[in-house]
Order: structure tokens, then sequence, then C-alpha cells
């Protein structure tokens, strides 16, 4: 009965799920809920979830009695209409009550997730709840087992002739490998990447909630087939989209966010992993905040730096002809980390050191304030 009502008092964080005013983000065992064939409802501020729909996609069985209207996930009884509900034997009360709208039947999503044992978490800053996660037997046998920064998984044996993969700016890439081979551009099925906010614009499956960053993997937005007429290079990517899929459920994510300290440098305040400290610096030089990469910046003066942090008003803005990320817009005063150009070595280390840096760098850009 603790874990239970445990889990109803993390469910009632969410503050009454009142969704009518401003939009939320939801995702369901990594599955974002806009992706069901039932759209979840709000009704009474509340959220309310197509129970079949939700339960056969878990691959979780719901019972349904016509007759009585009562619905049935786990160890958890609710009636259409009614208020009180029974878990594991004993009777409990909820603010709102499950209803039936064109054939089917909602229930509010504190009663699913308690249902199905499921822990849940809320983002109030980016008004985001995280039932659960992607996690499953793979649909194969582990073959072996990989690392690509702080990314860990399983791969099945011969994937090298289905798949491409690549890493690059602490991002993991997967390709179909007949359409990437036919054209180096074509067959992107996907990429591990980590966002502050999970409310991906593109398909997505949530991996893990860490304490700063939310890990994803995006999808294509479109079929990145090189002709949509050859029905082998189709079967291909689908095979592949499929079995990345499958290999998602074995991923394992390093949270080095997890031991992190705030930081401010001049006046930008940003969060810097302990991990990362080794590799990355910050310092304030000119009047100007810059990071850099420690061991290119110690091999040789000046050749570490990934960027610099800078205050641009609108005009300004729009003569940078150099790679920037806009941290935050205002016309008279917009702050923008403005890309160094990578620096020309042939030392192997070397290069790889500052690649690796800057993927860290763009993590510790999410955090900048």
């Amino acid at each position: 009965m603790k874990k239970l009502l445990g889990l109803t008092l993390a469910l009632a964080m969410i503050p009454g799920l009142a969704f009518a005013a401003e939009p939320i983000t939801l995702y369901i065992n990594g599955i974002d809920a806009r992706d069901y064939k039932e759209q979840p409802i709000v009704r009474e501020d509340r959220l309310f979830l197509p129970v079949r729909s939700v339960t056969e996609a878990m691959g979780v069985k719901a019972d349904w009695d016509k007759k009585s209207k009562t619905v049935t996930v786990g160890d958890v009884k609710m009636v259409v209409g009614e208020k009180e509900f029974v878990a594991k034997g004993e009777k409990m009360t909820m603010d709102v009550a499950p209803f039936i709208e064109k054939n089917r039947t909602y229930v509010p999503l504190r009663f699913l997730a308690e249902g199905m044992k499921l822990p849940v978490t809320w983002d109030e800053n980016n008004r985001a709840a995280v039932v659960g996660a992607y996690k499953g037997d793979a649909a194969f046998t582990p073959e072996k087992t990989v690392t690509y920064g702080n990314a860990t998984f399983s791969l099945p044996k011969d994937w090298e002739k289905q798949l491409v993969i690549t890493y690059s700016h602490h991002q993991v890439t997967f390709y179909d490998k007949m359409n990437h081979d036919a054209q180096e551009s074509m067959g992107r099925i996907g990429e591990i990447t980590t966002m502050a906010n999970p409310d991906s614009p593109v398909p997505a499956i949530l991996l893990a909630k860490g304490n700063y960053f939310y890990t994803l993997c995006t999808f294509a937005s479109d079929v990145q087939v090189v002709d949509t007429g050859n029905k082998k290079l189709c079967d291909s990517y689908t095979k592949s989209n499929q079995l990345v899929k499958e290999i998602l459920k074995t991923v394992e994510i390093n949270d080095v966010f997890k031991e992190a300290d705030p930081v401010k440098v001049g006046d930008i305040s940003m969060v810097i992993p302990k991990a990362y400290k080794d590799a990355i610096g910050a310092e304030e030089t000119g009047g100007k905040v810059v990071l850099f990469e420690k061991t290119n910046e110690k091999a040789k003066k000046g050749s570490g730096l990934i960027g610099t942090f800078q205050v641009v008003n609108q005009k300004e803005l729009e003569k940078i002809n150099g790679d920037y990320n806009l941290l935050r817009y205002n016309k008279d005063n917009s702050l923008i980390f403005l890309w160094a150009e990578e620096p020309s070595v042939k030392d192997p280390v070397l290069k790889k050191a500052y690649t690796d840096g800057m993927g860290k760098a763009y993590e510790i850009l999410e955090t900048v304030k």
C-alpha cells in the first residue's frame, strides 16, 4: 500500500494536470502520447487517456465489463462515471471519473499509471509528464555491447549488414545501410540526442530523463529513401527503422550531469559536469566569456577555443556569418554563442578531443542562463 500511495502522491504533484491553459508534453513508456491512434482528451482540466489503445500499445492487459462499465488494469478497477475506484482491494477516491466517448473508454492518467505500476515524474518548467520508461526485451539476441559518449546499447549479430552508426558531437546517428551506401546523405533513421525540453518537433522516443536533460531518439520527419519506387530500398529502410527501435530498448544512459556544479563566469551562469572539467574550460578574457577544449589549448594556446558568448543587437546579429547558438533573443541585446572555426590539426588524438569537446559544449550551452 505504501508504494501505491507513493505513486499517487507523485501523480498528485502534477498540478491538477491543468492543461486547458497551457499544453503539456506526455511520454508513456517512452512513447509520445501524440503517437497514439486515439488522442488524450482534456476534460475538467484533467488529462484522460484512451485506455484500450494505450494499454495494447504497451502490451498491458485491460479488462472491460460492459454490464457494469468497469475497466480493470492491473490491481485497479474503475467504473465509468464514478469517482470511487478500487486499488489492491481498497476503496479510494479521485476527483474525476472515467467516461466513454465515441465508443472509447477514457481514464485519468493518474489511474492508468497506478494500475500499471509505472513511475511518474513531473517537470514543471517544461510542463512535461513522464510515465514509465522505454525498456523491454529486444527482439534479437545481443551479440555485442557498444558505448558512444554517454549512451551504451546492445547490437545483434551482423548488424553492420543492415545499419550504419556514426558518432559526432555527442550524437549517435543511425542509418539504413543500403540507402546510405546508395547516397551518403540518405538513409537516416534517427539520432540519440539530448534536449533540455522533451517537446520534440519531430517523432521521438524518450530514452531517459536526467537531472538537466532528456535523452531522446529523434526520428527523420520524412522517409530517407533514395528512390521510393524501389521496393528493395523501401523494405530495407523499414527493416532498419524497426531494428533501431528494438536496439533503443537496450539503451542505458550515463547521466554525467548527475554530478555537476553550477558556475558563473562573468555574466554567464551555466552548469559544467564534474566529468567534463578535465576537458572543458570556461573563462573571461578580453571582456568576453569563452569555452575551450583543454587538451588542444594545452598543446597550443588559442587552438582549443570552442566559442565565445556575445551580446549583440539585431543589426549585429544579421551581420554574423559564422555558426552560432541563439541563447536569448532581444532586439537590443541578444545572447549568442559564436562557434569558433575548428582548428586544422593532423594529430588524431587532438582532433578527436576537440570534436568531443564541441559535443560537451553543446550540452553545457543548454544549461546557460
